[in-house]
C-alpha cells in the first residue's frame, strides 16, 4: 500500500484534515467549520469538544479517499495562541481562549510594569501582549477563575490538547511555546523560571517541550476511535499554523519572506539567527534552528468574513444555490468600485491589533462615508485596508532586512482570488506570488508527521521532497500608484488620531458591561 501522511489543522475558521503522499501531492482534503464564541467585548473562545467532534466528522468524510493507502504519520497545525486549561488526563476545564482575545489587558499592563520592554525581548523574544501572548491569559485565569487555575495540571495550546486526546501524552513545540511569553526561545529554548515568576504562573503547569518534528506519541485507543484509524500510528508534536505554512512553502533559509492570508494575516521573515524586534511577533520555526519574525495582523481575514456576514447575505445565498464562493462574489463587487474605494478608508482592527500598532483596544473604522458610498465601496475598503496594513509591515520588514523586497510568496485561502492578489500587489508595489497550493498549514503538519514517523530522514528532506513553491505571479502595473500612495498616507494618520478615543471607548464599553451584569444579577435576586 502507498504511504500517505495526515495533517490536522485547527484554525480560526474551522478544522481541516488533509492527506498527502510523500511528494506533497494532495490525496484528499476535508473541512468542518468551528463556531467561535464571543461572550463579551474583547473575548474570543472556542469549545474544545467541538474540535474533536468536527475532527471525527472530517475523518469520516476523508476515509473513502484513503482506500488503498497506508497512513504513515500524523502531524498538527494550530491557530496560536489557543490556550486550553486541562486536568492531568487532558480534559478541558473551560473553553479555549484564542489569540483574538484581549480580556487580559489589565494583567498585561501589570506584568509590563515589572521590567523594561528590552528585558522581555531578551528573555522571551516578544513584548507582553494580551491574548497574543498566552501567559497573560494564564494570569487572567489565575486572577479571575482561581478554581480553574488551581485545578489545571497543564496549560497548553491546541496541539497540546490534540496530542493528549489522540496519544495520551502532553507536549508543546517551540513555535507555540514562543507565544506563551514564558519560553526562552533565543538562548536555552526552555521554559524560563524568571519569566514564569514575573507572569505569576506556575512553571510546573507547563507541558513538556518537544520539537515540532519529534514524535509526541502514537495513536492510542481513544485517538484511533476519534479518527477511525488503527492505533499505533506515530504522531508529531506539530506547530503553529504560520510556522507550518512556512515549512510547506519551503521558506527555511535566511531572509526568505512569505505571507499567509487567513483569518489573521502574517508576513513572516525566516532567520538563521534571532533578531527580536519589538515591531514584530517573534517565534521559533518548525524547521530546526530557524526563527520567524512576523508582521502579524489579528483579523484581516476575519474582517472580510464580517463583511460577508454583515453586508453579503445576498451573496451567501447566491453562492449556496449556485455552488460558488461568496468571497469570490464579493471580490467581483469590490472590483466595481474604484481604487481608493470612493474615498472610504477602513482600519481592519476588528479585534485589537498586533503588528504594527500593538494596541488591544483598537477598533475597526470606516472613515470617509458619504451619501454616495455604496456597498461595493465598503467591501473594497475592507480589502484595501488589509492591504495597507500589509504595506506597513512590509516596510518594517525591509527596514529589518536592510533591503527592498521585490516579491513575496503568499499562501492561504485569501491568496486564491486574482482580484485580491492583484490589489495587494498594486498597493504594496511588490510582486505577489500566489502559491498554487494554498492549504500549506495542513501540508506542513503532514510533513512534520512524516519526519516523526521516519518517512523522511529529517526536515530538510521533507522540504526538498514535498514543499510547494509554484504559483501565479501578480505584478503591480503602477496605474493607480498615486491614488494608493495618497490613501495609504491617510490610512497611517488615522490610528494616531484615534488612539486615545479607542481607550475611551474601551472604558465606556466596560462600564456598560458592568452595569448590564449588575442589572442582570439584581433581577435574578
Amino acid at each position: 500500500m502507498k504511504e500517505v501522511l495526515l495533517g490536522i489543522d485547527i484554525g480560526g475558521g474551522g478544522i481541516k484534515v488533509g492527506s498527502f503522499d510523500l511528494e506533497g501531492n494532495l490525496i484528499g482534503l476535508v473541512s468542518e467549520p468551528l463556531d467561535n464564541i464571543f461572550p463579551h467585548p474583547g473575548w474570543a473562545e472556542s469549545e474544545t469538544r467541538h474540535w474533536l467532534e468536527r475532527l471525527s466528522a472530517c475523518m469520516k468524510n476523508l476515509l473513502s479517499a484513503l482506500d488503498g493507502y497506508s497512513i504513515t504519520g500524523i502531524g498538527f497545525s494550530n491557530m496560536c495562541p489557543s490556550l486550553v486549561a486541562m486536568d492531568a488526563e487532558g480534559n478541558p476545564l473551560r473553553p479555549a481562549i484564542l489569540y483574538l482575545d484581549t480580556r487580559s489587558f489589565r494583567e498585561a499592563a501589570f506584568i509590563q510594569e515589572k521590567a523594561p520592554l528590552e528585558w522581555f525581548l531578551e528573555e522571551s523574544g516578544n513584548r507582553v501582549a494580551p491574548g497574543t501572548i498566552s501567559g497573560t491569559t494564564m494570569r487572567w485565569i489565575k486572577d479571575n477563575e482561581p478554581e480553574v487555575y488551581d485545578s489545571a495540571a497543564i496549560f497548553g495550546h491546541a496541539n497540546t490538547f490534540l496530542a493528549m486526546a489522540l496519544t495520551g501524552n502532553a507536549g508543546m513545540d517551540y513555535s507555540n511555546a514562543s507565544l506563551t511569553g514564558l519560553f526562552d526561545q533565543g538562548r536555552k529554548r526552555s521554559w524560563s523560571p524568571a519569566l514564569c515568576e514575573v507572569y505569576g504562573v506556575d512553571i510546573k503547569k507547563l507541558p513538556k517541550l518537544i520539537q515540532s518534528h519529534e514524535m509526541v506519541g502514537r495513536l492510542n485507543n481513544r485517538g484511533a476511535q476519534i479518527l477511525g484509524l488503527s492505533k499505533g500510528i506515530p504522531v508529531a508534536m506539530g506547530g503553529a499554523d504560520s510556522a507550518c505554512s512556512a515549512l510547506a512553502a519551503g521558506v527555511v533559509e535566511d531572509g526568505e519572506v512569505f505571507e499567509t492570508m487567513g483569518t489573521s494575516d502574517v508576513l513572516a521573515i525566516c532567520m538563521e539567527r534571532p533578531m527580536f524586534d519589538a515591531r514584530f511577533l517573534n517565534r521559533c520555526h518548525t524547521f530546526p534552528s530557524r526563527w520567524l519574525a512576523m508582521g502579524a495582523m489579528v483579523a484581516v481575514g476575519a474582517a472580510f468574513r464580517w463583511a460577508r456576514d454583515t453586508l453579503g447575505e445576498e451573496e451567501k445565498d447566491v453562492a449556496h444555490l449556485c455552488g460558488l464562493d461568496a468571497y469570490d462574489l464579493l471580490c467581483r463587487e469590490a472590483a466595481i468600485s474604484q481604487p481608493g474605494s470612493n474615498g472610504v478608508v477602513f482600519l481592519p482592527y476588528m479585534s485589537g491589533e498586533r503588528s504594527p500598532i500593538w494596541d488591544p483596544h483598537a477598533k475597526g473604522v470606516f472613515f470617509g462615508l458619504s451619501l454616495s458610498t455604496t456597498k461595493n465601496d465598503l467591501i473594497r475598503a475592507v480589502l484595501e485596508g488589509g492591504s495597507y496594513g500589509l504595506r506597513q509591515n512590509l516596510e518594517a520588514a525591509e527596514d529589518l532586512l536592510g533591503r527592498k523586497l521585490s516579491s513575496i510568496a503568499v499562501v492561504g485561502k485569501g491568496a486564491r482570488n486574482p482580484f485580491l492578489a492583484s490589489l495587494r500587489s498594486e498597493i504594496t508595489g511588490v510582486e505577489i506570488v500566489a502559491l498554487s497550493f494554498y492549504e500549506t498549514a495542513t501540508l506542513g503538519a503532514a510533513m512534520l508527521g512524516g519526519v516523526a514517523s521516519g518517512a523522511y530522514k529529517d526536515c530538510q528532506e521533507a522540504v526538498k521532497r514535498a514543499a510547494q513553491k509554484n504559483g501565479k505571479a501578480h505584478r503591480p502595473s503602477g496605474e493607480d500608484k498615486v491614488i494608493y500612495d495618497a490613501t495609504y498616507s491617510i490610512y497611517k494618520s488615522l490610528y494616531p488620531a484615534l488612539k486615545d478615543s479607542f481607550k475611551e471607548l474601551r472604558d465606556i464599553t466596560l462600564m456598560a458591561g458592568t452595569r448590564q451584569t449588575f442589572e442582570s444579577t439584581r433581577r435574578q435576586r
